[in-house]
């Protein structure tokens, strides 16, 4: 029988539902949705969004997953940790002043 580990588990699905509230906060959700309402064929509409949210998981996915590889490859150094987390939390604070 196959036993699940609940804590990594739970964790999954609690990243996964922080990306999905992540997402729909997000200015993606409004950029999306005007130039849907602005076709005139619902058929198109709904390709547009599925394209649309197709393009953009990944997109996230991809980079999750480079920043990942990298900061796993970078975490056997000396002090990297440290490093990596003063370097993501200054791209998130630009980013937020950005905007």
């Amino acid at each position: 029988m196959l036993k699940l580990d609940t804590s990594t588990i739970s964790g999954k699905v609690v990243a996964f539902a922080a990306g999905i509230i992540h997402g729909l906060a997000g200015p993606g959700g409004i950029l999306d949705v005007i130039p849907a309402m602005h076709m005139h064929d619902w058929k198109l509409a709904c390709l547009y969004l599925g394209c649309f949210c197709f393009a953009s998981t990944s997109a996230m996915g991809v980079f999750a997953a480079l920043y990942g590889n990298i900061s796993k490859a970078l975490s056997t150094a000396g002090n990297a940790e440290l490093y990596m987390e003063c370097f993501s939390s200054s791209i998130s604070l630009i980013k937020s002043l950005a905007n």
